[in-house]
């Protein structure tokens, strides 16, 4: 239910017929207030009562089940592999050996030196000494004396010609320089047979699987049942007194005798923890918390106004 907001009204009624013609309309001051007496306008909660009340908790409708299928188990025999023949071979067997092999022979390396060459001067005959007639007189006293007179000629012996020149001689002949160079061997392993290959015949038999096979003997159905509605009672709650306002006596906080009245309810409001704030006589925010939270507690109404019910519940 949802909570009007309190209006609450603490002045003192000092002259009622006035006051509550300054008042609106639709407020109507309490009546057959007396001077000196001062009132809280406060919410007062509807009223309720139980009644029982019949409901259809379950609607009328169909039940549906259904049966499995029954099956026939037997076992059967499905062949999976023929007979047939294979053939096994079991492999040949040797023994092995160890074996020189030369693979290069031992043989002689030549290394040659080439020979040493140097050169000198030659004198060459390049032409050998000789005769030869050469016209003149010189060396014969015979004149020419006439044109009917040969020309003179004398036999000269001219001398050889030569000539120098640099010739390439052998100084260090050439040699031969032998190396003896060792045979190159390899050892390898060589097998030799001792037991041929042999290759024998294995008969392999047929092969087969056995399974369970199921035969369907019946199958599912669906089996369906009415359910009648179901009905049965709740309560209902059903107003009585409809949510109001009332006028409500307080206690008149603007006298002296006011501000003690608040500050034993503010102690006595302390003694049951509602209270944690100072005495100080004044209604504050935390005083009208532990007033509303006192009232709530003994259905007292107030909402945190000082009522006279909720002082004389307090034991004031």
């Amino acid at each position: 239910m949802k909570r009007i907001a309190l209006w609450s009204l603490s002045a003192c009624l000092l002259v009622p017929a006035l006051a509550s013609a300054q008042q609106p309309l639709d407020l109507q001051m309490p009546p057959h207030a007396k001077p000196g007496q001062c009132f809280a306008r406060v919410l007062v909660q509807a009223t309720y009562r139980s009644e029982n009340m019949p409901v259809v908790i379950r609607d009328a409708h169909e039940s549906v089940q259904v049966s499995e299928p029954v099956f026939k188990s037997e076992i059967k025999s499905f062949p999976i592999s023929d007979e047939y023949k294979e053939y096994v071979v079991t492999p040949p067997t040797f023994r092995t050996e160890q074996q020189k092999i030369v693979v290069r022979p031992a043989h002689e390396r030549l290394r040659a030196s080439p020979a040493v060459i140097g050169t000198r001067p030659v004198t060459v005959v390049i032409r050998e000494p000789r005769l030869v007639w050469r016209p003149g007189s010189k060396g014969s006293e015979v004149r020419r004396i006439d044109a009917a007179t040969g020309e003179v000629f004398c036999l000269v012996e001219e001398p050889a010609k030569t000539a120098v020149m640099q010739r390439e001689v052998q100084i260090t002949p050439a040699q031969i320089t032998r190396e003896r160079i060792p045979a190159l061997e390899e050892i390898i392993e060589r097998r030799f047979l001792v037991t041929p290959a042999a290759v024998r015949e294995v008969l392999v038999r047929a092969e087969a699987k056995e399974l369970k096979i199921q035969t369907l003997v019946e199958p599912a159905r669906e089996i369906r049942t009415k359910v009648e509605a179901r009905t049965g009672s709740m309560q209902r709650q059903v107003e009585v007194t409809p949510e109001r306002y009332e006028w409500v006596p307080v206690v008149c906080v603007d006298t002296p005798e006011g501000k003690h009245s608040i500050q034993a309810v503010q102690r006595a409001l302390a003694a049951r923890k509602l209270y944690g704030g100072p005495i100080d006589g004044i209604i504050g925010p935390k005083t009208k918390q532990a007033l509303a939270a006192f009232q709530r507690a003994n259905g007292l109404p107030g909402q945190g106004s000082l009522t006279v019910a909720t002082a004389r519940a307090l034991g004031l």
